[in-house]
């Protein structure tokens, strides 16, 4: 027995017992290998563009690719281009071609065509350099209604083949010549297509098909097609020659032709010649005319319409168009869609089933069931055959299903219980008595059927209910080998049960995040666990993280199994991932798949080439056959690159003044495979020092400011996955240094510097020198004039000692001069002593007597006066005898001695005098 989980089983969950190998393992694969899944009602994702999207219009009449990537429309109002980023519509006063009648072409050149009508008539102008140039078509006249168009390079000429009705006419435009050629054996022969190979022109048409070269020649497929000689459009592929008719499919090699399809559903020819035939780089073959497109299913050989979520492509689709990255374009009246690699085949509400929501994916017999919501729904050969709605209680939902190989389809249906289908009817199983009915999952083992509820583990085994093991949380019971099984919890991490021995063995995990289990799967000798924190394994009894690359990391498994090429699939909410050990490929719904996230219990493989995806929006069928892996590495250009100033770079311009250093890049990846993940990874050398990253395809600008002066490199890359980048795209340029840092500046600057130098020297040599001279005769001049001065104060120095030894001399002739004039004074002093009191005492004694004699004289009367008057004479006589001694006394004192005595001169001349006598 293979340690698979339930959702690695190639076949259902019936077949994990080893004990009852033909039960489980042999008749459901036997009945599987029968089983032929043809899924002729599912659709394959498609993008609609629109007006909304910023299309000029829903019109499209016609699409081609120039080399640059960039897709060209004709439509109803002109021409229009998008470069997966911006649409853009050229003007009306062009006058291009906007009718149904019209058609668009690139060459290899990067040129862009154009032929039809407008509303002045019949006109051919192509673009180039961003001109449009017009072609002179005076001498192949006015074409009204429909025609065919080609042109190719030829000789660094361009040659236009124009079909219509029985003739071609082949233009050449460096000499304007026309040369018509017609299909005169055929008069009433219409021209449906015309094709340039080499140097051959391929017409089709509805006597079958020919070639010119030289001459007109019917090509030798003519004979095998007999009665069904109308060729509406060729393609080539290799050396394989491929041919549309009406209602049939055909392939001309080594001179062999064999019809690939009859009954293609392509009945009438185009009324506008819009017949579509194209091969993509896989070979798958699309077709159309005056139809819904379609293409060849390489399985079974079948024409399948391109069927689209919700519709289905109206009868009249113009253009099939498979661009450079393997995208199918196709635009009709109504709109343009996109279909990527069409390796998944989908199936929702809108194609049949009861709900969107696949919960739930099992086999039953020779059918496949889809579980929804409250429906099953049952599916033959692809096609959905039979809706079955679940016995309803509210909250009922389908969790998981188990089949037991032979007539029964287990069903857990949360509130809705544990049901049973038997091809018949839908019944309900009865748990034990005061157990509840919620039962999140089920597996069939062994003969014996697993399912659990909220709390606990319950078994049944005929019509006998036992209850295993009380265990809370059990979300999802996987089958690991023939004496184990695996119990996924919610919250409580993983838990190993044996129902023989009743051992139970509990892993849990450090982190949180991986204690949240969903699924279990052996691997290469690994057990690898599904966890709400990521992958992981269990290693040393314990639930650890696995870490495969970043994309994966940290993203939440609810889903794994190993396919029978031995890869790991795991399903997650952002896709399923395939993982084989060295390289993890990722699809999510930018490839095709329906939805994002995947139900833990919708993950199956059936055979060895389909492998079932249920999801939230619907169920996806991954074909193996249809397994085309790609590296999609968008087409990556600069677009732009100037200066704030408005300086254009390119490879004759590339160098910057200093100052002029501020710089945008523009620059744009086209990939059409989704235009959403477009991201980009830049670095300018010299500046940055690694790549900084852009997941924003919107932002495809980048500016740098004030940069200095330097040699730079500036890289962009671009990326859909992050793991396939597009060569970088560089421009080279330089900004120079201002001028005064450039090398011959500072050279100048320093010999100038030198030169001014030597010159400032030299004239502070010759001032100093000069200087020095001045000095030393002003040094000599002042050292006479010092030597003088000092003579002279040597002489002073001298004469100051003399008058020093005189001032000596007149100091000690001073002292007896002072001692005799002070005796002197004390002499005069004593005099004037006296002289002060005779006058304050003697002399006012008898004025006062006189004077009060008179005042008494003046009052007395006549007979007293003589004697008053005696008596004045007598005071009188003594005022006079009091003057004469106070003369006496004055008379020896010498008033001149006094002033001489107060001279200076005078006591020069004493101290002179002194000096003389000694």
């Amino acid at each position: 027995m293979t340690d698979l989980s339930k959702s690695t089983y190639l076949i259902s969950k019936t077949s994990k017992n080893e004990s009852s190998a033909l039960v489980g393992h042999i008749f459901p694969l036997v009945l599987m290998i029968l089983i032929n899944f043809n899924a002729s009602s599912q659709f394959y994702p498609a993008k609609l563009y629109s007006v909304r999207d910023g299309m000029p219009t829903n019109a499209i009449y016609d699409i081609t690719q120039s080399p640059d990537g960039i897709l060209w429309f004709m439509t109803s109002k002109g021409v229009a281009s998008y470069n997966s980023l911006d649409w853009k519509l050229f003007p009306d006063s062009l006058k291009l071609p906007n009718s149904p009648y019209s058609f668009i072409k690139s060459l290899e050149d990067g040129s862009v065509w154009v032929a039809g009508q407008n509303r002045d008539g019949f006109i051919i102008r192509y673009l180039k350099n961003e001109k449009w140039h017009s072609i002179n078509i005076e001498d192949i006249g006015d074409i009204h209604g429909k025609f065919c168009f080609d042109v190719k390079i030829k000789k660094n000429d361009y040659v236009i083949a124009i079909g219509n009705h029985n003739y071609i006419d082949l233009i050449t435009i460096s000499t304007e010549t026309v040369n018509r050629i017609r299909l005169s054996d055929f008069p009433s022969l219409e021209i449906y297509s015309i094709s340039f190979k080499n140097d051959s022109t391929y017409i089709s048409s509805s006597e079958g098909l020919f070639i010119y070269s030289d001459s007109i020649k019917p090509h030798p497929v003519n004979t095998a097609l007999g009665t069904q000689k109308e060729v509406l459009q060729v393609a080539f592929e290799d050396e394989s020659l491929y041919l549309l008719g009406k209602d049939w499919l055909g392939i001309y090699k080594n001179d062999t032709f064999q019809y690939l399809n009859k009954g293609t559903g392509v009945t009438t020819k185009s009324q506008f010649n819009k017949h579509n035939l194209t091969i993509d780089q896989f070979g798958r073959v699309f077709f159309s005319s005056m139809s819904s497109a379609r293409f060849l299913d390489p399985s079974s050989g079948k024409s399948e319409i391109l069927f689209v979520n919700g519709r289905i492509f109206n009868a009249k689709s113009n253009k099939i168009f498979v661009d450079d990255e393997n995208n199918v374009w196709v635009g009709d009246h109504r709109g343009l869609f996109k279909f990527n690699v069409l390796r998944f085949q989908n199936y929702n509400e809108n194609i049949g089933l009861a709900n969107d929501e696949v919960a739930a994916i099992s086999t039953y017999q020779n059918q496949l069931v889809l579980a929804n919501k409250s429906d099953l729904n049952f599916l033959s050969d692809g096609v959905i055959k039979k809706k079955l709605p679940l016995n309803y209680k509210a909250g009922i939902r389908a969790l998981d299903m188990a089949y037991d190989g032979q007539n029964t389809l287990y069903i857990a249906a949360n509130s809705g219980g544990l049901q049973k289908y038997d091809g018949i009817n839908l019944t309900n199983i009865t748990l034990p008595e005061n157990d509840n009915n919620n039962i999140s999952t089920v597996e069939y083992i062994d003969k014996k059927l697993f399912f659990a509820n909220t709390h606990a583990l319950f078994s049944l085994e005929g019509e006998e209910t036992r209850k295993e093991i009380d265990l809370s949380g059990i979300r999802n019971i996987n089958y690991l080998n023939a004496d184990s099984i695996a119990l996924l919890s919610t919250g409580k991490g993983l838990y190993l049960y044996q129902p023989r021995s009743k051992k139970i063995k509990h892993f849990t995990s450090r982190s949180l995040n991986y204690q949240n289990t969903y699924n279990v799967c052996k691997w290469n000798g690994q057990y690898f666990v599904g966890t709400g924190g990521g992958l992981a394994i269990i290693s040393d009894n314990e639930i650890t993280p696995y870490f495969t690359t970043e994309k994966l990391n940290r993203v939440a498994v609810y889903s794994l199994f190993v396919s029978t090429n031995n890869k790991l699939w795991i399903g997650t909410n952002e896709g399923v991932f395939i993982w084989d050990e060295k390289k993890l490929i990722n699809y999510n719904r930018s490839h095709g798949l329906i939805g994002d996230e995947i139900n833990r219990n919708a993950f199956i493989q059936i055979k060895e080439e389909k492998v079932w995806i249920g999801t939230e929006l619907g169920a996806s069928v991954y074909d193996y056959s249809n397994d085309i892996s790609l590296e999609i590495i968008p087409n990556l250009s600069i677009t732009k690159a100037s200066t704030l100033e408005g300086q254009i770079l390119n490879e004759s311009n590339n160098t910057l003044k200093y100052n002029n250093n501020t710089l945008e890049f523009q620059f744009i990846g086209i990939s059409f495979f989704d235009e959403n993940q477009i991201k980009y990874r830049y670095k300018l050398i010299g500046f940055d020092d690694q790549y900084l990253y852009i997941n924003n395809p919107n932002s495809n600008a980048i500016r740098y400011t004030n940069l200095p002066p330097d040699d730079y490199q500036f890289l962009v890359e671009s990326s859909i996955d992050s793991n396939h980048w597009s060569s970088p795209k560089s421009i080279n340029f330089t900004i120079k240094k201002p001028f005064y840092t450039t090398y011959w500046f500072l050279i100048f600057v320093a010999f100038s510097l030198i030169v001014i130098l030597y010159i400032i020297y030299k004239i502070r040599f010759n001032f100093i020198l000069r200087n020095q001279k001045k000095l030393k005769k002003e040094v000599r001049q002042r050292t006479q004039e010092i030597q003088s001065m000092n003579d002279e104060i040597q002489a002073q120095n001298e004469e100051l000692l003399s008058q020093s030894e005189e001032i000596a001399t007149n100091n000690e002739r001073l002292e007896e001069i002072v001692q005799d004039r002070t005796q002197k004074l004390q002499e005069q002093n004593e005099r004037l002593s006296k002289y002060a009191f005779m006058n304050s005492h003697e002399l006012r004694g008898p004025i006062c007597r006189m004077i009060g004699l008179l005042n008494v004289l003046k009052l007395t009367k006549s007979e007293d006066r003589e004697k008053i008057l005696n008596l004045i004479q007598i005071t009188g006589l003594e005022l006079d005898a009091i003057t004469i001694r106070i003369n006496q006394t004055l008379e020896t004192v010498d008033f001149n001695e006094l002033y001489e005595f107060h001279s200076n001169e005078n006591l020069n001349n004493e101290i002179e005098s002194k000096k003389a006598n000694n």
